[in-house]
């Protein structure tokens, strides 16, 4: 097993604000604004539909068509019998398989659902339990060849705040618990970070909401960090078990999206944690790409590999509630 440990930094870190060559303004295209959209725990795309994990009615997963707006299904229901989630914290999409990935934050279990157009709801498929295992699961992601992306405190050591583990046949073959920052108070805002897994299952990038510093990882046999982006410092109090933002706080990242190529990011960069309305782009060595100003505010976003020029995204407004959009960025 491949074990990196809590690194100890003996100088402070030098923070700079991006700086994107390319700067546009995004026109947003409302898909529609009458479905009923509760908080989005993740959200994907295919050719044809948009898929939010958000629990409405009973069910976790919500399908609209991604052209004219209309529901084309729903499932997964809320429980705890066998395919049923009782909280849905985590969203994977595979690509090759079609298939669909939750992670149930509350029974620590991965359950896997493939969706039925015809009947326009999903098919349980398969279910992988981590609650046999020491330690306790935050998040879960799928990897190639029956392995997992642990987000947790899996392993023999579960002294002090641990982050990912790549868990395998019931084995722990590499852990990676270092945190890009000297001052070990800050690093429970690495806990509450966006993480988002690239579709060749190959990469991974954790962006912080508190302060903004944004990590990529290579991810194979082991969990490489590959390059770290420092932009504002996460200022804030610890107490109680809760992150507490202080009025230095500058806020970062709300959401991540990746594909095999970029990254896109809901950057806040504002002392203000409602101003949604900035979306950048990077690429997987941490290089600033692109920045758009948006005409609406956005909670959570998504892209496809196979329509590199466009965005999904759940907006929101104190009128229309959440809603959606697609944005062209060209």
């Amino acid at each position: 097993m491949v074990v990196s440990f809590l690194s100890c930094q003996n100088k402070k870190e030098v923070y700079n604000v991006p700086n994107f060559p390319t700067e546009k303004r995004l026109t947003s295209h409302i898909i529609t604004d009458s479905a009923l959209i509760a908080y989005s725990y993740g959200m994907c795309v295919d050719d044809q539909n948009i898929y939010i994990l958000s629990l409405v009615d009973n069910n976790w997963i919500q399908v609209y068509d991604k052209q004219t707006g209309a529901l084309a299904g729903s499932g997964v229901k809320q429980g705890q019998g066998p395919g049923e989630v009782v909280m849905g914290i985590s969203f994977y999409f595979d690509r090759e398989s079609h298939l669909f990935n939750v992670y149930d934050q509350s029974q620590m279990r991965m359950n896997t659902y493939r969706f039925d157009r015809e009947k326009q709801s999903f098919l349980f498929v398969d279910s992988k339990s981590f609650s046999d295992y020491k330690g306790v699961v935050r998040r879960a992601w799928p990897l190639e060849n029956e392995a997992f992306l642990i987000d947790g405190q899996l392993g023999k050591d579960t002294i002090g705040l641990k982050r990912f583990q790549l868990f395998s046949k019931g084995n722990i073959e590499a852990e990676y618990n270092r945190f890009p920052v000297s001052e070990t108070e800050k690093n429970p805002v690495f806990i509450t970070a966006s993480v988002s897994v690239s579709p060749d299952k190959r990469k991974m990038a954790v962006g912080t909401l508190f302060g903004g510093i944004l990590e990529f990882f290579q991810l194979s046999d082991d969990i490489n960090i590959s390059s770290t982006c420092y932009f504002y410092s996460p200022e804030v109090n610890f107490s109680g078990g809760s992150l507490l933002p202080t009025d230095q706080t500058v806020y970062g990242f709300s959401a991540l999206c990746a594909t095999d190529a970029l990254l896109y990011s809901v950057l806040i960069a504002d002392k203000d944690p409602n101003q949604f309305n900035k979306i950048c782009s990077f690429d997987w060595k941490g290089n600033e790409i692109a920045k758009y100003q948006t005409d609406c505010l956005v909670f959570n976003l998504c892209a496809s590999d196979t329509d590199t020029n466009r965005l999904y995204a759940i907006a929101i407004s104190q009128e229309k509630g959440f809603y959606l959009v697609s944005f062209d960025l060209e």
